[in-house]
């Protein structure tokens, strides 16, 4: 080999060498760009086709195939299955105090007239349906109507839609945006996010997080733990304790290790079946809501 040919070659072995160390990850082994890994972590989601559950104070369930069905189980909370354009829905009216609603509705029939007395019937009758355990076709536009009324209702935490546009209804991606530090080793990434950046309407943490957690909502460290393809399986989000006290002074004046109850419970959210979801079908023996179940679902208490 002539000298100006072995002096190329160096070159160029040099030149990959320098690249390796600048951080550009040899092929075969995984970066550690935490951040980046992360975001990346989340294309397996963007397909629309997963299976998923999450604990945030309650539980919830679902199973995605966008564009054709979804469903999403929630405890205490409204359920939503869609196949195609049907909705149907899944809900105890009142929670907890749906019998005692029975009790009054019986209570007052006996001292109403005669179209009041058929209003508390079929105020009774909706409980035996919205009773938390039967599907009910429903129109999806009144269901949201009563969700964004501004009576009290259980319905404000209407599950989101899952669509060609945003597939994601795990709330991985709105936690993954407000993520703040983030490392990657192995198949593990640890690092800190801040709460204050998450949309409260998601019902993902509270509405006001430094109201509630103070400086510590702008740092509450995550795991995120990947596949072999480098695609979320599990997201846990630990929470701090609550002030003792509101955090209503400016920030930059309230100590971050003010006193707090003892820490809430994590966030965590676990997804899988990541192409091999199945399709929802109908659920058997589904009626119709009954028109007026929404003007009740309306003021349905939380």
């Amino acid at each position: 080999m002539s000298m100006k040919k072995l002096a190329v070659v160096l070159a160029a072995g040099v030149t990959l060498a320098g690249c390796a160390e600048a951080g550009t990850t040899p092929a075969g082994e995984k970066g550690t760009d935490g951040k980046a890994a992360l975001s990346q972590s989340l294309d397996g989601l963007q397909a629309g086709n997963y299976t998923f559950s999450r604990t945030d104070g309650g539980s919830v369930e679902g199973a995605v195939d966008v564009p054709g069905s979804s469903v999403i189980r929630q405890e205490g909370r409204p359920s939503i299955l869609r196949v195609g354009d049907t909705v149907y829905l899944r809900y105890r009216i009142y929670g907890e105090a749906q019998e005692e609603y029975a009790k009054l509705f019986e209570q007052y029939a006996g001292k109403a007239d005669k179209k009041q007395a058929a209003e508390l019937a079929k105020a009774k009758e909706i409980l035996t349906i919205l009773d938390g355990e039967h599907w009910v076709k429903a129109d999806y536009r009144r269901l949201v109507a009563a969700a964004d009324a501004e009576d009290l209702s259980g319905m404000e935490n209407l599950p989101p839609t899952p669509t060609a546009a945003k597939p994601d209804v795990t709330g991985a991606s709105d936690l993954v945006a407000a993520v703040v530090t983030a490392t990657r080793k192995g198949d593990e990434i640890t690092g800190t996010l801040d709460a204050t950046k998450v949309d409260p309407k998601l019902n993902l943490l509270t509405n006001d997080p430094y109201y509630v957690y103070g400086p510590r909502a702008g740092a509450m460290p995550f795991t995120a733990t990947l596949d072999a393809q480098g695609r979320l399986t599990k997201l846990t989000l630990d929470l701090p304790g609550q002030l003792k006290d509101a955090a209503s002074q400016a920030p930059e004046t309230f100590p971050s290790d003010a006193p707090t109850e003892p820490a809430d419970k994590p966030i965590v959210i676990t997804i899988s079946q990541y192409g091999g979801t199945a399709a929802q079908t109908a659920p058997q023996g589904a009626t119709d809501l009954d028109p007026a179940a929404y003007e009740q679902l309306t003021n349905d208490t939380d």
